[in-house]
C-alpha cells in the first residue's frame, strides 16, 4: 500500500490540474469558437479607425485588431462580424453578450473600468484631445472658449475635460452633449456649436471631410492624452488574457522586426529565445488559453504586426495621416510596451 501511494496522490494531483485547467477555459472563446466567428463591436464609420469601404470590407486599425484576434483564436482573420455600437450602447453591449470585444474609439477612464463591467486591453492609440474650430473666427486660442458653445460626446472624456477646464478657467462654456459625431457634425455646420472638443483622430476624420477642410483648424494646446483600448467582458479572465496578449504578440513583432510576410519564416528559423517562444513555443504551451500553438505566428500573418497596422491607417500613406506620437513603441518615445514572452 505504501508504494501505491505516492502514485495515488500524483494521479489525483493531475486529475486536479486538469480540471482546474478545464475550469480556466473562457466561456466567450467557446462560444466564439462555437459560432465560428468573432462578434466585434465598432464605431460605424471613424475614418483610420473603422468603417466599411465602398466594396463593404470594414477598414481601420481597430477592425485590423479584431482580425488578429480572430486569427490567434479561429484560425481565420476574416472570421469576424462587425457590430457597429455607439458611444451610448457599446459597454451594454459587451455585458448582453452582443459582442465578443468592444474595438470603437474608446477610451479608457477610471469610472468606465470601475462600473461599465468591462476590462481594458491596452492602449493600442493614445488619442491627443483638441478642440477644432473655423479658421479666422472668434475662437484663436482656449481662452476664448468664454462664451462659447462647444460640442462634445455625451459621457466621454471630452465633455470631462472641457468642464474642468472651464472650472480652472472661470470660464462660462456652454457645453453641449451630444450622442455621436454625426450630430455634432451637423450641429457645428449649424452653428450651433462654435467649436467641437473630442480627441484628433475622431476631429480630423470629421474635418478632412468638410467641404472647406482647411477653413478649421485646431485651437490651443493639447487638453489632455486619452488612451484608446479593447475592451472585454469582465468576469471571463481567460479571455482577457487571450486578447491581451494577442496584442503583445503584435507589439512583440514590430519590436523584434518582424512582418506578416516574414513572420513564417521567422517561426522556422529565428534563434532569438523571445521569438522562438512566441512563435515556435513548445508543443501544448498554448493549451492554458485554449488556443492553438500558432496562435500568434496567425495573428501577426494575418494583418502584421502594430507598426503595419498603424501605418496601413494613420502612416504617411494611410487614410487619415497622424504623426504616431505617444502610440508607438516604448523605444520610439511612445507607451506601448509588451511583457516578455
Amino acid at each position: 500500500m505504501s508504494a501505491l501511494l505516492p502514485r495515488l496522490l500524483t494521479a489525483l494531483a493531475l486529475i486536479f490540474a486538469g480540471a482546474g485547467l478545464a475550469a480556466a477555459q473562457s466561456p466567450t472563446l467557446l462560444q466564439v469558437q462555437e459560432r465560428g466567428y468573432l462578434r466585434c463591436g465598432v464605431n460605424p464609420g471613424q475614418l483610420g479607425m473603422s468603417m466599411a469601404n465602398a466594396s463593404g470590407e470594414w477598414i481601420g486599425m481597430a477592425s485590423d485588431l479584431c482580425r488578429a484576434v480572430a486569427a490567434a483564436t479561429l484560425g481565420d482573420g476574416d472570421a469576424v462580424e462587425f457590430v457597429p455600437v455607439t458611444a451610448g450602447n457599446r459597454f451594454s453591449a459587451l455585458r448582453s453578450g452582443r459582442i465578443d470585444i468592444i474595438a470603437r474609439n474608446t477610451t479608457w477612464t477610471f469610472t468606465r473600468d470601475a462600473t461599465e463591467g468591462v476590462q481594458f486591453v491596452g492602449p493600442y492609440f493614445v488619442d491627443v484631445e483638441t478642440v477644432l474650430a473655423p479658421r479666422g473666427g472668434d475662437i484663436e486660442t482656449l481662452a476664448q472658449l468664454d462664451e462659447a458653445s462647444v460640442c462634445v460626446i455625451a459621457g466621454g472624456p471630452s465633455e470631462v475635460i472641457m468642464r474642468d477646464l472651464a472650472a480652472a478657467a472661470s470660464a462660462r462654456i456652454n457645453i453641449v452633449p451630444l450622442g455621436s459625431a454625426e450630430l455634432y457634425r451637423e450641429a457645428y455646420l449649424d452653428g450651433r456649436c462654435t467649436a467641437i472638443a473630442d480627441g484628433r483622430a475622431a476631429l480630423e476624420s470629421l474635418r478632412i471631410a468638410l467641404p472647406d477642410p482647411d477653413d478649421h483648424v485646431y485651437v490651443g494646446e493639447t487638453l489632455a492624452y486619452s488612451p484608446l483600448a479593447l475592451g472585454v467582458r469582465e468576469g471571463d479572465d481567460p479571455w482577457g488574457d487571450i486578447v491581451r496578449w494577442v496584442f503583445f504578440a503584435l507589439a512583440t513583432a514590430e519590436e523584434y522586426g518582424v512582418t506578416a510576410d516574414t513572420v513564417v519564416e521567422t517561426a522556422q528559423t529565428t534563434e532569438i529565445p523571445v521569438l522562438v517562444r512566441m512563435l515556435r513555443p513548445q508543443p501544448g504551451s498554448a493549451a492554458q488559453l485554449g488556443l492553438e500553438d500558432d496562435w500568434a505566428l496567425r495573428a501577426v500573418r494575418a494583418r502584421g504586426n502594430l507598426a503595419e497596422i498603424y501605418d496601413r491607417n494613420f502612416g504617411p500613406g494611410g487614410v487619415l495621416p497622424l504623426e504616431r506620437g505617444p502610440s508607438a513603441l516604448w523605444r520610439d518615445g511612445g507607451v506601448i510596451t509588451a511583457p516578455p514572452f
